[in-house]
């Protein structure tokens, strides 16, 4: 058998002719079937003398079922129904049941080897190894449990995985360019050659069982693909705590310290086998940054909630108390919120947040030598004064952040503002229900009563294909998820804006739409940062004007550090918890029994990564390839646009007869700026922005051909893409039909 040096050089010739270029999906190139193999790659594998096993083994068998197991949310007894059915089938090398799969993909498998199980006090933070059902320090009995899971194992299971060193490698190197203006950018400029960065993601998931929720502590890697990020193969699960209800300060504080203490192990260098280059080398780890819903941040900061005074993770607004009322008469209703009025800010910046910290921490061992001095009664009353002081001189802050002893970890900066939370499903859906909901009728700025007009220029917005989900009606705004905000953002705020009348509401629309485009850009600059700031606290500010103080909320507040977070990380796409989101989905997704999920979670998920290690070995059965990649459903589109042309990537070429061919067709005048011969495309791939033709219309409600350009006079315009051709000397070309006001005949250009 071949040595795994000669398997990797055998790996590098296919790679050099344009085999696999994906390292999950190799040898893979159909028009109709993604997952089927051409002749040419046939030969290719032969030539090489690269064959996979003809006969699928047991460990082979046991890998599908695994993968089948965790991608169609089978329980074990369902995977032990289906191992008896083959068997009865006198189907060859079949497991006998979960167990004997287990032992297939992980030999000795033990859970205690790859996690350990903490007691923390949910009042002072104590942890203790042995189970106790009452703090020994304290004698509290809110105890959580936290499981801890070796990052360096889950991190050396990735590095098995044929392709991720690459893609480390080489996502670094693009990184370091698209995000030169950021600290983001230094940082990898700064890092040794093999480093890499983490993101942090801390939140409660529900199970199964109502009564407990998993809050896991998730990072994943900076320098992966998008898409990749949130493959359950390529998540690090830093520990995970079973709750009942929310943890509290203490006990998240505890557990980062725990996760901790391995990070910056990471950070200092530790050795790992790497597939890719068949060696072992020191590789090192920065988690640098951590993006999450503000509930989570607080916790992760240690600071106090969101909406309390100091609550705001980014600076030291302390917000102020509003007193309003609802109704009027006999069901008139007082409430009291907090708001967070339009004014200037300090900054939470590393040296105050130690600052206040430190004062935090002399107070506190004052009030110790109080309570060794004087009586109960005493400590209690003068506690109580002391209170609001102790608030006010530490800034919202409760202890310190574990994280920031981390070299990159920051506070303030290093929490980013989350875009699904703080923008799409906060600012922008709280001002939303205030335009529509009945509730502000009455209002002047409301739009209540133009729903169904809006309704109507909505319903016939094109958007593209690629888009997750499509905004319904705005009589169910109060439904809508997180990704219908994004996407009524981004497509149909200007048809809001051309039934609003005021001008003043206008240009505050204009200047929030205009502001998140330019921060959700491919890449962002120092001007493109200056320009969102000063947009969106024009936002902010008007907003107070418009809506009053009432509903300055913390979330309008937060819209303000937006491009404090593009100083540091770059554009919103680049981070936001709508993967992890998915993520966590994912994640549970795994768990089918009904107690111990935080260990089934554990156990499934290095399974399941042990189960992908074996589907890319280079001898695993094609039959058994072939279906586990239609299980995974993973993103095709590296294996249907895998032509590279003229800085573009163009699928399989279609007919000229699915065009107008007629003299004055679009075929015809085409041509007519070619002397050579040309092929043409339905679709193309440019900057990783998928654009088609208005033949691949798929139906009214999507569109990728609509696009905006530009020639040398700089000057915007806008046109449907007619047609897509290369020419035999691999140059690009788009056909645009262009889109003008004015009632004229249509004008015609060829665009590279």
């Amino acid at each position: 058998m071949p040595s795994p040096a000669t398997h990797y050089r055998r790996r590098s010739v296919l790679l050099s002719q344009n085999i696999g270029k994906s390292s999950n999906l190799k040898f893979q190139s159909s028009k109709k079937n993604t997952c089927t193999t051409t002749h040419n790659e046939q030969s290719l594998i032969k030539q090489n003398g690269f064959n996979r096993r003809s006969e699928p083994t047991l460990r082979d068998i046991a890998v599908t079922a695994m993968i089948f197991k965790i991608r169609r949310l089978q329980n074990n007894q369902d995977i032990n129904s289906i191992c008896k059915l083959l068997d009865s089938l006198s189907v060859k090398n079949v497991p006998k049941n979960m167990k004997s799969i287990q032992k297939q993909l992980h030999k000795d498998f033990d859970l205690k080897d790859l996690s350990k199980c903490y007691y923390v006090c949910g009042a002072c933070g104590t942890s203790n190894l042995d189970h106790i059902v009452k703090c020994k320090l304290c004698n509290d009995t809110s105890i959580f449990k936290f499981y801890s899971c070796s990052m360096k194992q889950q991190i050396q299971q990735m590095l098995s995985i044929f392709g991720i060193f690459t893609k480390l490698k080489e996502e670094k190197l693009q990184n370091i360019h698209l995000f030169s203006s950021t600290k983001y950018g230094e940082i990898l400029q700064e890092i040794e050659e093999n480093a890499f960065t983490l993101m942090v993601n801390f939140d409660g998931v529900c199970t199964p069982n109502k009564n407990l929720s998993l809050w896991p502590f998730v990072f994943c890697f900076n320098e992966l693909p998008i898409p990749d990020r949130r493959y359950l193969e390529n998540i690090i699960i830093a520990g995970i705590i079973p709750a009942a209800k929310k943890p509290t300060n203490v006990v998240t504080k505890t557990c980062l310290d725990i996760i901790c203490a391995e990070l910056m192990q990471l950070e200092l260098g530790q050795e790992f086998y790497i597939r890719d280059i068949d060696e072992r080398k020191v590789l090192h780890f920065y988690s640098i940054a951590s993006c999450t819903d503000q509930p989570a941040a607080a916790l992760l900061e240690n600071v106090v909630p969101y909406n309390a005074e100091y609550g705001c993770p980014k600076c030291f607004h302390t917000g102020e108390l509003y007193h309003g009322q609802r109704k009027a008469g006999a069901n008139e209703i007082k409430f009291t919120i907090r708001v967070y009025p339009f004014i200037d800010y300090q900054l939470r910046t590393q040296e105050r947040s130690l600052q206040a910290i430190q004062k935090l921490i002399d107070s506190s061992v004052q009030d110790q030598d109080t309570v060794l001095n004087r009586s109960n009664k005493q400590v209690k009353s003068k506690t109580k004064k002391k209170k609001k002081e102790k608030k006010i001189s530490s800034y919202g802050h409760l202890g310190y952040c574990p994280l920031t002893k981390l070299k990159y970890f920051k506070y303030g900066t290093s929490l980013l503002t989350d875009s699904l939370h703080t923008i799409y499903g906060g600012a922008f859906k709280q001002l939303l229900n205030l335009l529509f909901d009945s509730r502000y009728r009455q209002k002047t700025w409301s739009l209540f009563k133009k729903i169904p007009q809006i309704d109507d220029l909505l319903a016939v917005v094109q958007i593209p294909s690629t888009t997750q989900r499509r905004f319904r009606s705005l009589k169910h705004i109060s439904k809508y998820k997180g990704s219908e905000f994004r996407c009524l953002l981004h497509f149909g705020l200007t048809t809001i804006v051309q039934c609003t009348h005021d001008n003043s509401l206008k240009n505050l629309l204009l200047a929030f739409l205009t502001a998140i485009n330019l921060a959700s850009a491919k890449y962002v600059t120092n001007e493109s940062i200056e320009v969102v700031s000063i947009l969106l606290h024009y936002f902010v500010k008007q907003f107070q004007l418009i809506f009053g103080l009432r509903h300055m909320s913390s979330n309008i507040h937060s819209v303000l550090h937006v491009h404090e977070s593009l100083k540091f990380m770059g554009p919103l796409w680049f981070y936001s918890t709508f993967s992890f989101e998915g993520i966590d989905k994912d994640l549970i997704s795994t768990v089918h029994g009904t107690t111990e999920f935080a260990k089934q979670l554990i156990r499934q998920h290095i399974l399941y990564r042990d189960a992908i290690i074996q589907h890319n070995n280079d001898r695993f059965p094609r039959v058994l390839f072939t279906f586990n990649e239609h299980l995974m459903n993973r993103k095709q589109t590296k294996i249907h646009y895998k032509n590279f042309a003229d800085s573009c990537y163009l699928p399989y070429p279609v007919s000229e007869t699915l065009y107008d061919i007629s003299p004055n067709g679009i075929a015809t005048n085409v041509r007519s700026f070619f002397k050579e011969d040309i092929t043409f495309y339905h679709s193309i791939t440019v900057s990783g922005v998928l654009l088609k033709t208005t033949v691949m219309t798929l139906g009214k409600l999507v569109s990728d051909s609509c696009i905006t350009f530009q020639f040398a006079d700089d000057q915007i315009r806008y046109g449907l893409i007619r047609a897509i051709i290369k020419s035999k000397k691999n140059v690009v070309r788009l056909f645009i039909e262009e889109l003008i006001k004015k009632k004229q005949k249509n004008q015609t250009s060829i665009l590279k």
